[in-house]
């Protein structure tokens, strides 16, 4: 099973950070077994989900920023922050980097490309999906026609919690019509745990991607609530004041739904063979929400760590021990490779014309922590915001928004200086020292030079 949040910050989850924001199931998760402190994801949704599908970096598959289709939400609009900061720059008549008129260049999985349900549904497993997709809407990219047997959501970047009969959600390529319970974290949770039971004879992989605590919600200039009454009264109790209590209300609803999801694994005697996989997609949004990224720099479209580091945690009774913690640098794209061993399927040497960038993270996590991952430079590019790791020393760095033009990107990233961070000293990337280290920022830019210059076509 896995479930993943949307635009969780690193800082709003208690197994994490001291937050004001309750995630008592999340905890759960972590302590019953291994709870990754230096998990990391892209800094966007769709680039993110597409790496979870399909073990590869996004910009190998075609997703170098959101999906295509994605473009014309207006929701997903409001969230984007690059977006956001161009039209505030230009509100105050300055001129932005770049514009935001982009050649014809297709975002989606390439067909080429094989996702995680696919090679489960060869295997014999049921296939569901129940919440936000983002990873296409045309024939060939929608949920149905990527390996789940079933589907309950959304296809675009956002949705609106409370859903009406006018909502954009879907039952298997259908609309859902006057959809009931009338919010969406309720509505997936119980069509989860439908498919859970209905499927409790056979193997199954069931896939949650909750629209929490992406927006819509209340903001600065939007007095409108997004969450359950009985959840905002809770966080009004504890004196959380707005907009941060409607923040708050909405991602404990859907760790409240976690619980349940959970718990009906416990009643139909699946909790021993069953892996679940907790995580968010990217970093928590700063300049349109309260999100909390705890200590780290940044947030969601940064490749700063409160862009790309989450709450990450696995549960598997009697097999990964209890209380484990890791500060292993896994990535988004090992949990194609962890799913696959744990179901019993071959994790394959490739996926489309790509080797397989993910690991199996279950050896590692099995043996409480003891056997390594494997040594590893991790890379990003989220159309212009770059990134490098190896070990404690990240490298950062912004170009202009190539638009997927690799060639140009590459051009104007050889000259650009970037920045350069020791985490294990320097965790909130605080103290540039690309010029006191020059060989090892010398190699990181090399190396990120290089994957960069592989997508030129």
């Amino acid at each position: 099973m896995l479930i993943l949040t949307d635009d969780q910050g690193y800082g709003d989850c208690t197994s994490y950070w001291n937050t004001d924001l309750q995630t008592p199931t999340m905890d759960a998760v972590a302590k019953a077994g291994i709870r990754f402190t230096q998990f990391r994801v892209n800094p966007l949704c769709s680039p993110t989900r597409s790496s979870v599908m399909t073990g590869l970096y996004s910009v190998e598959i075609g997703m170098w920023r959101g999906a295509s289709d994605a473009e014309g939400d207006p929701a997903a609009k409001a969230a984007n922050p690059k977006k956001a900061a161009r039209r505030a720059e230009k509100a105050k008549g300055g001129k932005a980097a770049d514009t935001d008129d982009e050649p014809n260049r297709e975002r989606r999985i390439g067909d080429e490309f094989q996702l995680l349900p696919q090679y489960l549904k060869k295997a014999g497993y049921a296939t569901g999906a129940f919440g936000k997709w983002h990873l296409g809407n045309d024939p060939k990219s929608v949920p149905n026609a990527r390996g789940f047997d079933e589907f309950v959501g959304f296809l675009g970047g956002a949705h609106p919690y409370m859903l009406t009969a006018n909502s954009r959600v879907q039952h298997n390529g259908q609309p859902l019509t006057n959809p009931n319970p009338p919010y969406t974290t309720d509505l997936f949770a119980d069509r989860a745990i439908a498919f859970i039971k209905a499927n409790r004879d056979r193997p199954f992989f069931c896939y949650v991607p909750f629209n929490a605590v992406h927006g819509p919600l209340r903001r600065e200039g939007v007095d409108k609530d997004s969450a359950k009454p009985e959840w905002l009264a809770y966080y009004e109790q504890r004196g959380v004041a707005q907009p941060r209590r409607d923040y708050d209300a909405v991602m404990t609803h859907a760790d409240s739904r976690m619980a349940d999801i959970l718990k009906t694994l416990r009643e139909l005697g699946l909790e021993q063979n069953t892996l679940v996989i907790v995580h968010s997609d990217n970093g928590g949004i700063l300049h349109t929400y309260p999100s909390n990224n705890g200590p780290l720099r940044g947030g969601k479209g940064d490749t700063y760590e409160g862009g790309i580091r989450v709450p990450a945690m696995m549960r598997w009774p009697g097999v990964i021990p209890a209380g484990t913690v890791s500060n292993a640098d896994a990535a988004h794209f090992d949990i194609f490779a962890t799913v696959l061993d744990a179901a019993g399927v071959g994790v394959p040497a490739k996926n489309g014309r790509f080797p397989l960038r993910g690991v199996s993270l279950l050896p590692h996590a099995k043996s409480a922590g003891r056997i390594p991952l494997p040594d590893r430079y991790l890379f990003w590019d989220l159309y212009g915001d770059c990134g490098a790791l190896h070990g404690p020393w990240k490298l950062v760095g912004q170009i202009s928004n190539h638009h997927g033009n690799f060639a140009r990107a590459t051009e104007e990233a050889a000259k650009a200086k970037f920045e350069l961070y020791n985490l294990q000293d320097d965790l909130g990337e605080k103290n540039n020292l690309a010029d006191q280290r020059p060989d090892i920022y010398a190699d990181l830019k090399q190396r990120h030079l290089e994957w960069i210059r592989a997508f030129v076509k």
